[in-house]
């Protein structure tokens, strides 16, 4: 395969690949095709998308039971229900079919939440990660207690046990342990259990409404003290949407002085939020303007894929890079581009960053026919996928 002529990294340049990696990056129009070799002219190459945050547990779930309230709580009611009749074959099924649609459409990096309180579902994902690299995709398991790890017996054994049984990150839900002393306990005993384990972190971190939820800032603040930067994300966020002003920025400082990588959900917190209010109704999304107008890192999930809490997801992260840029209003050239950049680029940060595209490296990529951002967000069509 010769790409000719292509943007890369907004440089014009012919890429060939050869045998799965990537035998020759060159000036434009300086390597001839080879006999019999696939040509594709002009567009743009960008490495493949990368997924931070998603439940590949409940993923495909959301008919089964449906939300009719549309929630987060009955979301929340609704899995507990559902996750008592899962079986392996059951999440397993649901797992690969959510990965090949989210491959079909770019994205060959996953990480998906686990909800410790089926370790039968925690079993099945760790062991579906040599599966998902034979089909090109990269997967990453996280010990998530979906109902927190403090608030009944026995979750905090099955949240230890979930991390002991080859998880890649610690998870932990702050805002949802019963009082706020309880859930800034709970943030310590994250680090305390990622230490002992030499485990990522990665947080659902005041995914409400309520100013006066305040676990972020205790996490930045742990990550500091202990050295942890570059090892933790915080996903959600949605309180700091509603803090005043000052409040805001002192905590934007603090996430940006931590290193913590935001991940904003648009698609689930634009119809999740706001369900206390009348009118005005918060769109409920964290201040992605603001924590990169103060250099924090951020990146964009998906969330959900048809699941209890949001039965409209597609698996293609073009959808939430879509309705950031609206309900964030971050509709500027560029930072339409930067919206777009992110999905290839500080999405991998989780993973250790994004891959390379040079000579020699695994060849990994897309190619998107047409070579503007902004047309392709707008029509979302998915790019050619080498995997």
């Amino acid at each position: 395969m010769l790409f000719r002529d292509t943007n890369l990294n907004d440089r014009q340049v012919d890429l060939r690949l050869e045998n799965g990696r990537i035998a020759a990056v060159a000036d434009s129009k300086t390597l001839a095709p080879l006999p019999g070799e696939e040509v594709l002219l002009n567009g743009r190459i960008t490495a493949p998308f990368a997924e931070p945050h998603v439940h590949l547990d409940a993923a495909l779930l959301g008919a089964r039971m449906p939300n009719r309230s549309g929630t987060l709580r009955e979301g929340i009611a609704n899995w507990a229900v559902l996750r008592e009749e899962l079986t392996v074959e059951d999440v397993r099924e649901r797992a690969i079919e959510t990965a090949e649609m989210y491959a079909q459409t770019g994205t060959l990096r996953i990480r998906t939440h686990v909800d410790t309180g089926s370790l039968l579902a925690v079993e099945t994902l760790v062991g579906l990660k040599a599966e998902f690299a034979s089909r090109g995709i990269d997967l990453q398991v996280v010990a998530f207690p979906q109902e927190g790890i403090l608030r009944a017996p026995g979750r905090l054994e099955q949240w230890e046990e979930a991390v002991r049984m080859g998880c890649d990150a610690v998870g932990g839900i702050p805002h949802f342990e019963r009082t706020t002393e309880e859930g800034w306990d709970s943030v310590r005993r994250v680090f305390d259990l990622a230490e002992r384990t030499d485990t990522l972190i990665d947080f659902h971190c005041d995914e409400t409404d309520d100013p006066h939820s305040r676990n972020l800032e205790v996490v930045c603040a742990e990550t500091l003290d202990r050295g942890w930067q570059g090892r933790v994300v915080a996903g959600h966020c949605t309180a700091l949407h509603s803090y005043n002003a000052p409040h805001a920025a002192k905590v934007i400082e603090l996430v940006a002085e931590a290193g913590v990588q935001v991940i904003a959900n648009p698609l689930d917190n634009v119809v999740l939020q706001g369900r206390y209010d009348t009118y005005p109704r918060r769109r409920g999304i964290t201040r992605v303007d603001q924590l990169w107008e103060a250099g924090a890192l951020v990146g964009i999930g998906h969330d959900s894929v048809q699941d209890p809490w949001y039965r409209l997801g597609t698996a293609n992260m073009l959808d939430p890079a879509y309705m950031l840029i609206h309900v964030s209003q971050l509709t500027s050239e560029h930072e339409m581009r930067r919206v777009f950049d992110t999905l290839s680029g500080d999405n991998h940060l989780p993973f250790g960053g994004p891959p390379r595209l040079e000579a020699g490296e695994r060849g990994q990529l897309l190619w998107w026919a047409e070579d503007d951002p902004i047309e392709v967000i707008r029509t979302r069509t998915p790019p050619r996928v080498f995997r």
